[in-house]
């Protein structure tokens, strides 16, 4: 039986995420909180006809984390304010987007947003020091986007090309812990259009409809 995942349900995701705290509740479980901060690499997949290339752009990440941790398994659920994007590369825009981008060859694609992960960490301690491999979903609620500029809070591109205001996917790591700091890679496949279809005489016109959010960060945190 194959599983996709738009059928995985919220509901019964966080039930899940209760019972484990609940029953952590009532075992030798360690909770802790820490900060976070790193690097994104982050790039759009496109089966677009009207983009020949993208290329990754580089920007940060930052927030809060929870982990419990009970034996080689933790579960870590975060809160981050990422900054996701792309560098898009045309060979025959559409006319709405040429206009968008004044015909420049390079679009900028950028966002900020409110990413929630919620890691599922299984690793193996030496000594004081601890490897994981980790596995989660995540959602991603966008604050603001921009092309060719600088984004800011609540900004849109534009009306006349729809853009999808939330994301969801899942997420694929490894990291290590030290006397509490943690140094983690993670790459981010997401799931939902970039845009919206948008379309003129029956003809989609939003290339972002055929791109979904790709990110690779590298970051570090400390847990009290």
């Amino acid at each position: 039986m194959i599983i996709h995942l738009k059928d995985i349900n919220m509901k019964k995701l966080t039930t899940l995420v209760l019972i484990v705290f609940l029953f952590a509740s009532s075992t030798h479980a360690q909770l802790r909180f820490g900060i976070k901060c790193g690097a994104n690499a982050s790039s759009l997949s496109t089966t677009s006809s009207v983009i020949d290339q993208v290329k990754a752009a580089t920007s940060y990440q930052a927030g809060v984390l929870m982990q419990l941790k009970l034996g080689g398994f933790a579960i870590q659920p975060e809160l981050l304010y990422s900054i996701k994007g792309g560098d898009l590369r045309n060979a025959n825009l559409s006319p709405q987007l040429a206009a968008l981008t004044q015909n420049a060859d390079e679009i900028k694609y950028k966002t900020q947003n409110i990413d929630i992960p919620i890691n599922l960490q299984f690793g193996r301690s030496f000594g004081p020091a601890r490897i994981y491999a980790q596995i989660g979903p995540y959602v991603s609620f966008q604050l603001g986007a921009a092309l060719n500029g600088d984004v800011k809070l609540y900004d849109t591109v534009d009306e006349t090309l729809e853009f999808n205001k939330y994301d969801w996917g899942v997420g694929l790591g490894v990291g290590a812990e030290l006397l509490g700091f943690q140094f983690s890679f993670k790459y981010d496949f997401g799931m939902n259009e970039v845009g919206k279809e948008t379309g003129i005489a029956d003809i989609n016109v939003n290339p972002f409809n055929e791109m979904k959010n790709r990110n690779l960060n590298i970051s570090l945190a400390y847990l009290f």
